[in-house]
């Protein structure tokens, strides 16, 4: 039986448990499926595929066991990843509102598991590819988000695409137009508080609609290769020296035993970038430029190891006289999304650089990608401004609104990054409480970031007769 309108907006706002899993063994299953494709490449003269060279589970503290989430902090999250991803192409529809699609697919099953629908379950195969890609980006970033907040409990978490961020200093064109295919991690997470150097941690998120063996419920194949693949794209950046960036690679199954199942690895180590100093130079309100140029071929210094000497290979190198700069433009381009979620237009170009796309931000366009904060809802005694798209499930209009905290917006829409993190650091405390969001008419999710998604159903609109 087909669910009205209000059935499916309470489902959304429902926690469900989604399950973490992160073993010995699955780091067994990588390690085997990985040694068996170097071989596969050996026997045909091919070079071996560089990967993390340490990979292990995720520490049970960090991870847990299950995390518990409503499938719309799921979108949130999908939202978030997909904000800047098309440098503002989308146009007449934003970026980020291509999580709407998902409304209906997923709800939490008998157990009280996170789970696809009916209608999640019957997607034709090339949408079930879609839905595996951009879900997993949601279940990946909200289970990389809860271990890095276990990691850096007194941090707040920011999450940028990896993509956006090179093309500030690694040209697309000329005479190296291969690089879309070269190898990099999918999102830099930033953990971040005031007085104190950010860290970094690099996430790649795949996913797979494969269903568990009946016999076992053994982790499936497609996984174990995502898991692979995760290594090699982790590989492809460094910040610093090599491999000392923390990576986490994450494999999500949407129709996993007993519900939605991520499956986690981890690349230990810790990138601190410089501390910087509000108000003197190097901070994150000064406007940058992009370092267009910065080499790829033979850039990653790999020091002796294993009887091996060391070598230069192929990558993207943050050197150590790039880290302040680096530091700069990933609290910018963070701001940059943090504007774009909000709606976007000039208030987001202020940010990025000519390669990140400024030039599609300081246009006018439609509605959706440049209403600068036309829109606003109060939860808990607190405004909230951004923008809003309207759309229907079957006959009944749905607003969705995207935004941030009012005084939060106010400060990064004036170029006052460093002063935005303080306010929001301070700001973490006094957001909507649970309690209060449950009297907005709808589903509702809060970042600590100062972000804010929602749902609400639109009254009966009657057009006058003409």
């Amino acid at each position: 039986m087909a669910r009205t309108a209000r059935q499916i907006l309470n489902s959304l706002s429902r926690t469900q448990n989604v399950h973490l899993t992160s073993t010995a063994d699955l780091v067994a299953h990588v390690d085997s499926a990985a040694a068996a494709l170097d071989k596969k490449r050996r026997e045909k003269g091919q070079e071996a595929v560089r990967r993390k060279p340490d990979v292990r589970p995720v520490a049970k503290a960090d991870v847990g066991g299950s995390l518990g989430l409503t499938p719309w902090q799921v979108l949130h999250a999908v939202a978030r990843g997909y904000v800047l991803a098309g440098q503002g192409m989308g146009r007449g529809l934003a970026e980020h509102w291509l999580s709407l699609k998902y409304c209906e697919a997923l709800h939490g099953n008998r157990a009280g598991a996170m789970d696809l629908t009916d209608k999640g379950r019957t997607a034709e195969r090339w949408y079930k590819s879609m839905q595996a890609r951009e879900l997993a980006v949601g279940f990946g970033l909200a289970a990389a988000e809860h271990i890095v907040r276990n990691r850096y409990p007194d941090h707040i978490v920011s999450v940028v695409d990896t993509s956006t961020i090179l093309r500030a200093g690694w040209a697309l064109g000329g005479a190296q137009r291969d690089k879309g295919s070269r190898p990099r991690p999918d999102f830099l997470i930033e953990a971040w508080k005031p007085g104190e150097p950010s860290k970094v941690t690099f996430v790649v998120c795949r996913g797979n609609h494969q269903k568990p063996s009946k016999r076992s419920g053994r982790t499936r194949s497609t996984t174990i290769q995502q898991l692979v693949k995760g290594t090699e794209l982790a590989e492809g950046m460094q910040i610093g020296e090599w491999n000392s960036t923390p990576c986490l690679m994450l494999s999500t199954e949407l129709m996993g035993q007993g519900g939605v199942v991520v499956n986690t690895l981890q690349s230990p180590g810790e990138a601190r970038l410089p501390l910087r100093i509000p108000g003197a130079p190097g901070n994150a309100d000064v406007e940058i430029d992009g370092k267009s140029g910065i080499p790829y071929p033979n850039a990653i210094r790999i020091p002796a190891r294993e009887g091996r000497r060391a070598r230069n290979v192929d990558g993207f190198q943050v050197g150590e006289n790039d880290l302040g700069w680096f530091g700069q433009l990933l609290a910018r381009t963070g701001a940059a999304g943090l504007t774009a979620f909000a709606g976007g237009g000039q208030k987001t170009a202020q940010y990025l650089t000519k390669h990140q796309g400024r030039e599609h931000y300081d246009v006018p366009t439609f509605a959706a990608t440049s209403s600068s904060h036309d829109a606003e809802i109060a939860v808990g005694g607190r405004k909230f401004v951004g923008t809003d798209h309207v759309f229907r499930m079957e006959t009944v209009r749905i607003e969705a609104f995207s935004g941030m905290d009012a005084d939060l917006y106010g400060l990064i829409s004036e170029g006052r990054v460093e002063e935005y993190r303080r306010a929001a650091y301070e700001l973490r405390s006094a957001l909507p409480s649970a309690e209060e969001a449950r009297k907005w008419n709808g589903p509702i999710s809060f970042h600590e970031d100062g972000t804010v998604m929602a749902l609400s159903i639109l009254p009966v609109r009657r057009r006058n007769a003409l």
